[in-house]
């Protein structure tokens, strides 16, 4: 029954508010679902039922021995069948992943397995580097040999001596081992669970770009309508601030782009109809992808988009034609790094001022990244100085946020 109730509630649609609103609380559950590892709750209730059936079971055969033997003998067949078969499917749960006879308590046996597996290379480690092991091997190089008569008694002194305070030693580096396998082990559902405590309302706002940038990831995979896929598109560009979002997003936005482009003898062409839609994707991959840069640079996305990119798009491909061509200028740049940066300055039609500052700032949040990380000996990239530097001599002049930047 109390199962029953949360669905319902999870299911129920009492929201009210605009169309942002309520995509904000229906991202809202799902993120508490995960957060407050709802499953696993769920998945103890039968857990539950089935733990009363065996103590109903225990007492029944306890009560009936005593009146018919024949009848209790019976009763308890059938609840010691139970128990073998129920440990059969929680240990071939445990053994294969795989299996589809998966109850919780195998995946707590797995979790212990794999908790005793860090704890035990924890361990390992701390025996190889032992303090004891090394005192008793300096002992016997020492005194070698040292099972003569003249070298034994003070072979065992010095050991004797130095063996307590290296055992000592040993005890407290394995129990901070240990202490930090656990801590690290159980990091993740304390972080999840910090996550999603009330906060001042600086985190507040944190929390509702959070679910924007989610919902604005579900929305571009699972709905194909232009105009939806457009004002999301638009709703992305006019985040200020971007969170740590799922690196998914970045493919999102990616996908949209090159779906709305086409390669025609070399040149890049929106395709027909999708104009309008064709201009926002190009933004909102550059802001992901430079902040992502920034966030995780080692994110597995990276590796992802490049190849495909290289792969749809070639070093030589034209861009003259598109009415974001500064934007998707960056874009190729920063995946081929070609040395022709003829659309920095390029200026029939030349950029909007909203596309200027759009790209001034991820390109600056990618050289900041660059910096940080060390790469090309801590310079900032040709390129995108000569587009920030050209960007800041043209008239009307950037907005002041950009010219910080």
């Amino acid at each position: 029954m109390l199962g029953k109730q949360w669905l319902n509630r999870y299911d129920s649609v009492d929201m009210r508010g605009s169309a942002t609103e309520r995509s904000q609380n229906r991202q809202r559950k799902p993120n508490g679902i995960v957060a407050w590892y709802f499953s696993h709750v769920v998945e103890s209730l039968p857990s539950m039922l089935q733990a009363a059936l065996l103590l109903l079971g225990c007492a029944l055969s306890l009560f009936l021995w005593d009146i018919n033997t024949t009848i209790a003998s019976v009763v308890l067949s059938g609840t010691s069948f139970g128990v073998v078969f129920y440990l059969f499917i929680v240990a071939a749960g445990t053994v294969s992943v795989s299996c589809p006879f998966q109850t919780p308590g195998s995946r707590v046996l797995r979790s212990a397995a794999s908790a005793t597996l860090a704890i035990g290379s924890a361990c390992r480690h701390t025996v190889q580097r032992s303090h004891t092991a090394i005192a008793l091997r300096m002992n016997v190089e020492h005194y070698r040999p040292w099972w003569s008569r003249n070298q034994i008694m003070p072979f065992l002194k010095d050991t004797l001596r130095e063996v307590p305070l290296a055992l000592a030693a040993d005890a407290f580096r394995l129990s901070r081992a240990v202490v930090w396998t656990f801590v690290s082990l159980a990091r993740g559902p304390y972080i999840r669970l910090l996550g999603i405590v009330s906060t001042p309302q600086q985190s507040s706002d944190k929390q509702t770009t959070a679910l924007d940038l989610y919902c604005i990831s579900w929305i571009l995979q699972t709905l194909l309508d232009e105009n939806v896929r457009l004002l999301t598109l638009e709703y992305l560009a006019t985040i200020v601030a971007l969170v740590d979002f799922n690196p998914t997003l970045v493919v999102d936005c990616f996908n949209a782009l090159i779906g709305c482009l086409k390669v025609v003898n070399a040149e890049l062409l929106t395709t027909q109809g999708l104009e309008r839609l064709a201009m926002v994707p190009s933004t909102g991959f550059l802001r992901t992808y430079a902040h992502l840069s920034a966030m995780d640079p080692t994110s597995g996305v990276f590796t992802d988009v490049h190849r495909r990119y290289i792969k749809v798009f070639q070093p030589d491909a034209g861009f003259k034609a598109l009415p974001f061509s500064h934007t998707f200028g960056a874009i190729h740049t920063l995946f081929h790094r070609y040395q022709r940066y003829w659309w920095v300055r390029q200026r029939n039609p030349g950029p909007s001022d909203l596309e200027r500052v759009t790209v001034i700032h991820a390109l600056t949040e990618l050289a900041k990244s660059k910096y940080r990380r060390g790469d090309a000996r801590k310079k900032v990239p040709r390129w995108i100085l000569s587009y920030v530097m050209h960007s800041l001599s043209q008239s009307p002049p950037l907005s002041t946020s950009a010219v910080v930047d």
